[in-house]
């Protein structure tokens, strides 16, 4: 044995069978989850000291026994209203947690804070459904929207997750600010736990059925390392 490891990272947008013959590892990144490809924004939303979570799933039968998968980043669609947005300063702070498994149980196994900066994003504007709830009842239709992300890549090890389902949560602090974006009412309520701030996690689905409910806007990246067969396709090779 050595003495001295070294990694060496080279980024390729193929690979040769030199690298191969490295007994490299290929690390890809792909899109985990994305709700605007199963739902739309209907509302914006904030839940002082409350939590909301959602559980979701990998699919890792392609993976070997020695390859892996984790979660590496969370997006949330961070939403201010138009009438406030020049004035908003931000500050505000979002913790996000993940679970290894297919429930919450008190805090996550991982967990990412962070303070909003509004100067830091890229805003839209938006203008939401008169049925939205929350932003109506407040006369907030008008809203800017930006993508708000949670670096998990110094968080969760690169061993990756043992589970292939996880559950993603996010908690307000006091101020329930800044609201998410919200999606119709037409994901599964099995899927759906919430914490109304007394830190007791309800599932909001009594029977498991139904798909009524609306989930807090985000999008999930996900990071594999599997072995190099030689068709690492546009990825990182790691040589070990």
């Amino acid at each position: 044995m050595r003495s001295f490891a070294f990694i060496l990272l080279l980024a390729f947008t193929a690979c040769s069978e030199s690298d191969y013959s490295l007994g490299g590892v290929c690390v890809s990144e792909e899109d985990g989850f994305d709700i605007e490809a199963v739902s739309t924004l209907q509302d914006a939303a904030g839940y002082p000291d409350n939590r909301d979570a959602i559980v979701l799933s990998y699919d890792d039968s392609a993976l070997g026994p020695e390859e892996t998968w984790r979660v590496t980043h969370v997006e949330l669609l961070a939403m201010v209203p138009e009438w406030v947005f020049d004035s908003y300063e931000g500050g505000d702070v979002l913790r996000v947690d993940i679970w290894d498994g297919d429930h919450p149980v008190g805090t996550g196994d991982w967990f990412v804070e962070q303070a909003i900066d509004p100067s830091s994003l890229q805003w839209e504007r938006v203008t939401l459904s008169p049925d939205a709830f929350w932003a109506g009842t407040r006369n907030e239709l008008d809203q800017r929207r930006a993508w708000m992300s949670f670096d998990f890549s110094d968080v969760i090890p690169e061993t990756g997750m043992q589970s292939n389902s996880y559950t993603v949560g996010i908690t307000w602090g006091s101020r329930g600010l800044p609201t998410i974006g919200y999606s119709n009412f037409n994901l599964a309520c099995s899927a759906n736990y919430t914490d109304y701030g007394d830190g007791t996690w309800t599932l909001n689905s009594a029977d498991g059925d139904g798909d009524e409910c609306s989930w807090p806007m985000m999008r999930i990246g996900v990071e594999t390392r599997t072995e190099d067969d030689g068709e690492c396709d546009g990825q990182t090779i790691v040589a070990q």
